[in-house]
Order: C-alpha cells, then sequence, then structure tokens
C-alpha cells in the first residue's frame, strides 16, 4: 500500500539577526539585492522593542513570499517557524572595536538618543568614561548578552551565558565576524547553495568606520592594546578590556569556527580570488 499525505513544500528563509554596529547595514543591502521583493526589514514600534518568535512566525506564515528577513529586535533562541528551514544570520565584532565604532557613529548623527549628546560633546575617552559609568550593558559583554540571554540586561552575564552564546554561534547557519567580513561570506556563499544555489553574498560595504583586520598574524592582541590605550587612554583602556572577557572569549570562537568552516572549503584560493573581484566589481558600479 502507498499513501500519499497532503504537505506543503519545504519552504526555506534567511533571518538575519541585527546587533547594532556589526555590520548589518551591509548584511540587509546584499539580502536586499539578492531577494528584492521577498526581503523584509522587520521592526517594533520603538528602538527597545523585542519582537517575540511567535510574532516574527505568525508573520511569516501570513506573508509567504518572504524568504529573507532582517530585524534589529529579534532575538535569540532561533526563531522556530512550521514548514520553514529557517537560515539563522549573525555577524559578532570585537567588542572594543564596537565601541569605537559606537562613538563615530553617534559623533556622525543627529538623534534623540542621549548617548548622542555624550559623544558629540565629548572625547572618545569622556564617552568611554560615560559607558563605563553609568552604561554597564552597552560597556559590558553585550554580544554575549544578546546571544546567551535574550539581550535583556538583568544581571552582568556569566560563564554560563558565555556557553550558551557559544552553542548558539556554533549552530549558527551563517555565524560572522565583522574582522574577517570576507571570509565568513565566503563559507556562507559556499555552505547555503543546497538551499539558495543562485545566491551571491559579494557587497559594498555601508559603513567604512570598522578597522581593517583579518584572521591572520595582523589581528595582534599586543597592537590592538596599544591602539586602545592611545585611543582611550591606559585606565579606560584596561577597563574596557576587562568589562569585556566574555565577549573577547567569544569573538575568539567566532572567528575559529570561521576558520573550521573555510577549511572545508574547496577551490578556497579560486572562490576568494572570485569573491574579492565580484566585490571590487560591485563597487566600482556603486
Amino acid at each position: 500500500m502507498e499513501v500519499i499525505l497532503p504537505s506543503a513544500a519545504v519552504r526555506f528563509a534567511i533571518v538575519h539577526y541585527h546587533i547594532f554596529k556589526n555590520g548589518g547595514s551591509t548584511i540587509s543591502a546584499l539580502l536586499e539585492r539578492e531577494f528584492k521583493s521577498q526581503f523584509v526589514s522587520l521592526h517594533g514600534p520603538c528602538a527597545c522593542s523585542i519582537l517575540r518568535n511567535d510574532q516574527v512566525s505568525e508573520f511569516f506564515e501570513e506573508n509567504r513570499q518572504v524568504a529573507a528577513l532582517t530585524s534589529h529586535h529579534l532575538r535569540y533562541p532561533k526563531l522556530q517557524v512550521p514548514g520553514v528551514v529557517v537560515f539563522d544570520w549573525c555577524f559578532l565584532r570585537h567588542p572594543l572595536n564596537r565601541i569605537a565604532s559606537l562613538y563615530t557613529y553617534y559623533r556622525g548623527i543627529v538623534t534623540n538618543d542621549p548617548l548622542g549628546a555624550v559623544a558629540r560633546n565629548n572625547s572618545g575617552r569622556g564617552f568611554v568614561r560615560e559607558l563605563i559609568e553609568y552604561h554597564p550593558n552597552i560597556a559590558s559583554n553585550t554580544q554575549v548578552n544578546l546571544l546567551g540571554q535574550g539581550g535583556c540586561f538583568t544581571r552582568p552575564p556569566g560563564s554560563a551565558d558565555l556557553e550558551a552564546a557559544r552553542a548558539v554561534l556554533t549552530e549558527m547557519a551563517v555565524p560572522g565576524v565583522v574582522e574577517c567580513f570576507d571570509e565568513g561570506l565566503i563559507a556562507a556563499e559556499y555552505f547555503l547553495q543546497p538551499a539558495f544555489p543562485s545566491l551571491n553574498l559579494h557587497y559594498v560595504r555601508m559603513n567604512q568606520s570598522r578597522r581593517r583586520s583579518t584572521l591572520g598574524p595582523t589581528n595582534d592582541a599586543a597592537n590592538d592594546a596599544e591602539y586602545w590605550d592611545h585611543l582611550w587612554g591606559a585606565d579606560f583602556s584596561y577597563q574596557l578590556t576587562k568589562l569585556n572577557q566574555l565577549d573577547l572569549s567569544l569573538h575568539e570562537a567566532a572567528m575559529a569556527e570561521i576558520r573550521r568552516r573555510l577549511r572545508l572549503v574547496p577551490n578556497l584560493a579560486k572562490r576568494t580570488a572570485a569573491f574579492q573581484q565580484r566585490c571590487r566589481a560591485l563597487e566600482r558600479a556603486a
């Protein structure tokens, strides 16, 4: 006896968890380019909104044309949607690089956010002093809090939260690190082929404030320490490094996971050259 039960075809969807100042604008732009009308930027009514997974799942069910989504307001654990295979994306960043980028960002925009006034009226050192004194949710292990605690800062994250964040990272469809942006996308482009065979992830940077770094030896901890000491003073550099030990560990784990995936990519040198050539061509055309 053969029985056929009615069932819907498997649906694939990319969900980008956009952490502020982690290259998310660049990711959003490339997803919009690739998915066009199937791409949606989904947010809550205010800056502090957090979207519940059941809200977003319902949105997917009601908008079946959507194949890619980005949101500042969606939090882990990973979204589960009946009948949809979700490919989650999240890019991390060296925590001190991220804080430096926050200062640059707030200096360059007009905003009602109190941190905007702090940035405009202070040096980088004054901005960092404000974060350390009054904003521990921003100054300390923000990314571990987002991945391991769902983004609600009710206490300082601990070792259990780091392990939870590492588990999220390891199971992520597309983990990324701002300091090795190309490498993360090259690996993603290869491993997403079964579900998205025509997906191209070359890009034009939407934000030029990030410091250049790589997976190689130029990403040197001693040199970084000298850089932060020069930028903020040795005292604040030391305090921020101490406050972000968990985020630093998560950043290292993310770099290691990208290295692991890259080692599995065939013809890596050829793929890397082709990827970078596409990026340069897109930048010239922009």
